[in-house]
C-alpha cells in the first residue's frame, strides 16, 4: 500500500496524540507510549522532504522557529493557568527548525566546498549546530534522523538499514552505562530503560511513502503546525482536572 504525505502525516497525529495521552493522562496503556516512539521519525523524514521541495528554505525554518516560540510562550501561558508536577516541555518544532538550519548549513559546505577557510568555518558551524540540535526535545536522535534521511534521501534501501542500525546503537549505547554500572539491571532494562529504540518500526512508512504530497491546501499546510501546540494544551489540561480530583 502506497500513502502520500498527508496521509502519512495524518496517522503519525493519530500516534502522537496516543503517546501524549499516557504522557499526561493517568493510568493511560503503556502500549501508547511505544506507538508514540514512531512519530517523531515520521516528521523528520518529511522535514528532509520537506527542506529538498519548498521554494524557500528561509521561509521554512523560519515558519518553524515562529511556531516554535508560539510553542513556548504558550505552553508557559498553560502551565502558569494550570500547574502541575512535571509540567509542559514538548516543543518539536525547534528541533525540526534546528534540523532544517543543519541541512541548510550542509548545502552551504557543499556549495563552498573549493574554498578551503570558508569551508572549515562552515563545517564548525554545522557542528555547532548539530550540538545546539541535541539540546532540543529530540535531542541527538533527532540530530542523527536528519543526516540519515539527509545522505541517503536517493538511496531508499540504504536509508532504512542505516536508520534501523543507528536508532539501535543510539539507544542501547545510551543504556550500556546503566547496564554496566548497575547490577539490577539485566537485559530487559537494557531495551526497556529508553524505549526509543521502537522508532525502528517507523521504517515502514517510509516504504509505504508514495514521493506526492496529496491533499495540500492551505488548511492543510498549517494543519500540523496548530495542532500539534493545541492538542497537547488540551491534554494537558485535562490531566491536570483529573490528577486535582
Amino acid at each position: 500500500m502506497k500513502l502520500n504525505s498527508f496521509q502519512l502525516k495524518i496517522f503519525a497525529m493519530i500516534l502522537m496524540v496516543l503517546d501524549h495521552l499516557y504522557s499526561y493522562i493517568p493510568n493511560m496503556p503503556s502500549w501508547f507510549n511505544y506507538l508514540g516512539r514512531i512519530v517523531a521519525p515520521i516528521f523528520f523524514f518529511f522535514v528532509v522532504e520537506g527542506f529538498f521541495h519548498t521554494r524557500d528554505r528561509k521561509k521554512y525554518a523560519i515558519r518553524l522557529f515562529t511556531w516554535s516560540l508560539v510553542m513556548f510562550v504558550g505552553s508557559k501561558i498553560v502551565v502558569m493557568l494550570f500547574n502541575r508536577e512535571g509540567g509542559l516541555h514538548n516543543n518539536i518544532f525547534l528541533s525540526l527548525a534546528m534540523a532544517v538550519v543543519l541541512m541548510s548549513a550542509i548545502e552551504f559546505i557543499k556549495k563552498n566546498k573549493q574554498n578551503k577557510k570558508l569551508c572549515i568555518v562552515s563545517i564548525i558551524a554545522a557542528i555547532g549546530i548539530a550540538i545546539l540540535g541535541v539540546l532540543t526535545e529530540a535531542s541527538i536522535y533527532g540530530v542523527v534522523m536528519t543526516l540519515v534521511f539527509y545522505f541517503f534521501r536517493d538511496k531508499k534501501g540504504k536509508m532504512i538499514i542505516m536508520y534501523i542500525i543507528t536508532s539501535l546503537i543510539l539507544t542501547l549505547g545510551l543504556s550500556l552505562p546503566e547496564f554496566i554500572t548497575n547490577p539490577e539491571f539485566n537485559v530487559y532494562g537494557l531495551f526497556f530503560f529508553d524505549i526509543q529504540w521502537m522508532q525502528v518500526f517507523a521504517f515502514p512508512f517510509f516504504l509505504m511513502y508514495n514521493g506526492k504530497r496529496g491533499l495540500n491546501t492551505k488548511f492543510t499546510k498549517y494543519l500540523f503546525y496548530v495542532f500539534y501546540p493545541v492538542h497537547l494544551w488540551i491534554i494537558y489540561v485535562i490531566g491536570y482536572y483529573i490528577t486535582s480530583k
